[in-house]
């Protein structure tokens, strides 16, 4: 089979410094070699810059259906190749709830129809033992338990945990959901650290063999009792980096934003090798819902410029590049299941990033509908140049988006 791209550079991954050579991505679009000279007449050079594998967000909202005047699958997946994002896995808590069989099918197709990005899916807990069966058959990533869960559905839970599904937990117990209104710091401590850590005791007493992906933990108790049952655990670029002291809407995420020396313990235990993955928890709302401080739903969007928040890590040497590529690459593909993403090799997926990581810049503009960024950013390091996606450029420094024949990534 004869390649139709080779991009060139210092190539990367998890692994390190592979050295400096070509990708060469077939029709099908996956690399077909890694050569030291390009086999393909198309040919891209990046000589100066790092080339990686495509970055993956396992936890993102990309609203759409009747929820698409926040974000949809359009906006939400065009934001994410301007940042090296090529694969993201979408939550079900859309409108209409992706918790049967139609629902789901409808999210797929628009997924299909409209993703810049390969892509997946997660189902909601059904409100009916006898919808599992059908929402298995389905190419989804996995099942999504939100707190809410934990008390008026747990006996399907229960049913649910006894697959051979990969189980999404939003760590915080069902009483977390009455708290909303109050300053960050006072959410801060209503939603306490033992609701997190006691909705991942509360799962394993039910089912100790499920596999379990513990998301956005917000606490280093929370990280510390996950990895006690051997699950996976992932943190946000906000927990990491930002306190309950700051304040107002925009800074309302769940789990809430937590005081001055947690954040800095759960930043100390991601620099210890504890948390296996970063995610965004990218969650786009319209500008009016932001603008009343009683009413105004959490979350933040960053799935344009999130990684090169982390990059920064890079840039002071607390992490190394390969670092980089194992928390948003090749580990996110593992917790997913995935044996063809997050790797530089024969066989796997063609999407790739080329890296300018000398460049410092401050984030201007966003293909997404929720387009406050700047309100969170001071500077990034690390630049996206160019994204390839099954070996064609769809996203470049210029200007360019493309779409291309994208897939859901859990299709077997």
């Amino acid at each position: 089979m004869s390649s139709i791209s080779s991009i060139c550079g210092n190539i990367y991954d998890s692994r390190g410094f592979l050295g400096n050579g070509c990708i060469n991505v077939n029709e099908n679009g996956f690399i077909d070699s890694v050569s030291k000279l390009p086999k393909s007449e198309k040919l891209f050079n990046f000589e100066k810059y790092i080339i990686g594998p495509g970055l993956i967000d396992l936890h993102v909202h990309l609203r759409g259906l009747d929820l698409s005047y926040k974000e949809d699958e359009e906006s939400g997946t065009k934001s994410a190749l301007q940042s090296g994002i090529t694969l993201v896995v979408d939550m079900p808590n859309t409108k209409p709830k992706l918790d049967n069989q139609k629902s789901i099918k409808l999210k797929l197709d628009s997924l299909k129809k409209k993703s810049y990005t390969d892509y997946g899916v997660y189902s909601s807990i059904p409100k009916n033992i006898d919808d599992i069966e059908e929402i298995v058959k389905l190419p989804i990533a996995g099942f999504k338990i939100y707190p809410e869960d934990l008390g008026n559905r747990i006996e399907i839970v229960k049913e649910i945990l006894k697959l051979n599904k990969l189980i999404i937990l939003h760590p915080e117990m069902p009483e977390a959901e009455k708290i909303n209104d109050e300053e960050n710091i006072l959410r801060g401590i209503l939603r306490g650290c033992n609701l997190e850590s006691a909705a991942v005791y509360y799962l394993h007493k039910m089912n100790s063999n499920a596999k379990i992906h513990i998301t956005h933990a917000s606490c280093p108790s929370t990280v510390i009792e996950a990895k006690k049952y051997r699950y996976t655990v992932d943190v946000t670029p906000h927990h990491l980096f930002y306190n309950s002291y700051h304040e107002g809407c925009y800074y309302r995420v769940n789990p809430p934003l937590r005081d001055e020396t947690i954040r800095q313990n759960l930043l100390k235990l991601f620099l210890s090798g504890y948390v296996d993955a970063l995610c965004s928890d990218h969650a786009p709302h319209s500008v009016k819902e932001k603008e009343n401080f009683k009413t105004c739903p959490s979350g933040i969007p960053w799935l344009g410029t999130w990684p090169w928040i982390i990059f920064r890590l890079v840039k002071y040497n607390l992490i190394s590049i390969s670092d980089f590529f194992y928390y948003i690459s090749y580990s996110p593909s593992m917790i997913l299941r995935l044996k063809n993403y997050g790797l530089i090799e024969k066989g796997y997926r063609g999407n790739l990033i080329v890296i300018d990581k000398d460049k410092v810049w401050k984030f201007t503009e966003t293909f997404s509908k929720a387009p406050y960024y700047g309100h969170f950013l001071e500077e990034n390091y690390g630049y996206i140049k160019s994204t390839f996606i099954a070996g064609k450029l769809v996203f470049d420094e210029d200007g360019l988006i493309e779409k291309t024949d994208t897939i859901n990534a859990f299709n077997n």
